[in-house]
């Protein structure tokens, strides 16, 4: 009898925290810049995201391309982030790079980029790619196309 209930009671677990559904991608927000100077630059975005599971989970960002005025500046690289049970959550997504990118030859040169920021301070910066949920040995992915005019001050 023992056996039985220990078995129903492990059952009853694993059941309960079974995986319903995966988290749901709400999207992209706060999309700024996070420090520039003279020598690098950093812009942050925050990715939103809903779990109504038991379970957490990992997600991965590595692979999510940034783009300036349509211009590759650099790739999100960051460590996996453990995905909390039944909550709503964001998941920073950080790129520095260096801000002699910002000044080449795509996006006018020098001189074509300075009249841009003196003219209107605004840029578009894209974060493309996907995002990676992975969890018991399953994975999803959620691409990422998300493209927002900033101001550079």
């Amino acid at each position: 009898m023992k056996k039985i209930f220990s078995l129903l009671v492990v059952l009853l677990l694993l059941i309960g925290c079974s995986i319903s559904k995966k988290p749901e991608f709400i999207g992209i927000d706060k999309i700024n810049i996070v420090h520039a100077s003279i020598d690098s630059v950093t812009i942050k975005a925050d990715a939103l995201f809903n779990n109504e599971n038991n379970l957490g989970g990992t997600l991965l960002t590595n692979g999510i391309e940034v783009f300036i005025d349509d211009a590759y500046i650099a790739t999100v690289s960051s460590e996996a982030f453990k995905v909390p049970p039944q909550h709503t959550f964001t998941v920073p997504l950080l790129v520095n790079f260096p801000s002699s990118k910002i000044f080449n030859k795509n996006n006018g040169g020098l001189l074509g980029a300075i009249i841009k920021q003196v003219l209107n301070k605004n840029v578009e910066v894209a974060f493309r790619g996907d995002i990676t949920y992975k969890i018991a040995g399953f994975s999803f992915d959620y691409p990422i196309d998300h493209t927002e005019e900033i101001t550079i001050e």
